[in-house]
């Protein structure tokens, strides 16, 4: 994977309504927010129109974000997303190699749920648009062709958090996210366009709570 200040620079850097969030549990005062997670990405069905022999649709993959909390249970998080690169390869056009390369930027609202009067544990879900790029590298018997995809599509997700104190004072949580990004990748240019889920388990920092 390329290093983010590098990609950070590879098209323009759009910011939408989109997800990777986290909501706090305390009913305390709003926070800023910064964290960030690691997980596994998976590509949504690839296709050729001929045989596969070997399908990594996987690859670890990671986020970066910050924002601000307007309430104890509504945030925006402008997040650096990594979607990893699956690769395939096969037998068609005199022997195959492909390789999708995904990342970039999201801006989320999120709206969550703390169960019962308990501080420590809550329930969200997200909803926004990704501003992604897509590298396309494809090797068969002709040589190496390079596409570069970029666009805006639809995200949404869901998750739990988890504070490091029972009462919710505690700036560090954990939390557990599942997103799905919609269409990413040119079907007109790169001819691979696909959907991407992400589930990563992350920490964050919050600014409004005491350690």
């Amino acid at each position: 994977m390329n290093p983010i200040a590098s990609r950070a620079m590879t098209g323009p850097a759009l910011l939408a309504l989109g997800a990777i969030a986290i909501v706090p549990v305390e009913t305390g005062a709003q926070d800023w927010i910064l964290g960030g997670a690691v997980g596994s990405a998976k590509q949504q069905d690839y296709d050729v129109g001929a045989p596969i022999a070997t399908r990594e649709d996987t690859d670890a993959a990671f986020r970066l974000f910050g924002g601000y909390l307007v309430s104890p249970m509504q945030g925006i998080v402008a997040s650096y997303v990594d979607l990893g690169a699956p690769r395939y390869d096969g037998p068609a056009f005199g022997g195959f190699a492909d390789s999708l390369e995904a990342y970039g930027f999201d801006l989320s609202y999120v709206a969550g749920w703390a169960p019962g009067e308990q501080q420590r544990v809550s329930l969200f879900g997200t909803v926004g648009i990704f501003h992604w790029n897509q590298d396309v590298t494809l090797t068969d018997a002709s040589g190496t062709l390079e596409f570069a995809d970029d666009g805006t599509s639809f995200s949404a997700g869901f998750g739990a958090d988890i504070g490091l104190s029972a009462d919710g004072t505690n700036a560090w949580s954990i939390h557990v996210a599942y997103q799905l990004f919609k269409d990413v990748g040119e079907a007109e240019n790169s001819g691979h366009e696909y959907d991407r889920e992400l589930l990563s388990v992350g920490v964050d920092y919050r600014f409004g709570r005491r350690e």
